[in-house]
């Protein structure tokens, strides 16, 4: 097959691709809406400018994926692995985190304002270096 060959389909028409490799390709001004992607090898992609709203990814490995200047308001992260993830210059405004695995992270330069911890374990959480823990049992044993 000779190389950059410009596929030009019909608009609004289905178009089925199975078993077929693509590498190096490009996609530019493309409507894939309610497209399925099954079994899908997008490794070192580059999305730029693109509309994912309401998209459901399941079962998808997204080591070393880097997100920027990224909108992502009213969404829902269960059973997701987050380890040695870094959150940096981000909105984090009404948010819930039920039942995470936090232990050995560290939140600096955050604005915690109206933060509420209820029912969490906290052996070893330290706020600017005082153990809160043991603040809270001197606390208890003041009262």
């Amino acid at each position: 097959m000779p190389d950059n060959i410009k596929y030009e389909h019909a608009l609004d028409q289905k178009v089925e691709i199975t078993y077929d490799s693509l590498p190096n390709s490009s996609f530019e001004d493309v409507n894939l809406g309610e497209t399925n992607f099954q079994n899908v090898n997008l490794k070192d992609g580059v999305f730029d400018d693109v509309n994912l709203e309401n998209a459901k990814f399941n079962n998808v490995n997204m080591s070393g994926v880097s997100f920027s200047d990224i909108y992502m308001v009213k969404n829902r992260f269960l059973g997701v692995n987050l380890s040695d993830s870094r959150f940096g210059c981000s909105i984090m405004q009404n948010i819930e985190f039920k039942n995470p695995d936090m232990k050995n992270c560290t939140f600096v330069n955050c604005d915690l304002t109206n933060v509420e911890i209820n029912n969490c374990k906290i052996d070893g959480l330290k706020i600017n270096g005082i153990d809160i823990g043991k603040l809270l049992e001197q606390q208890k044993a003041e009262q």
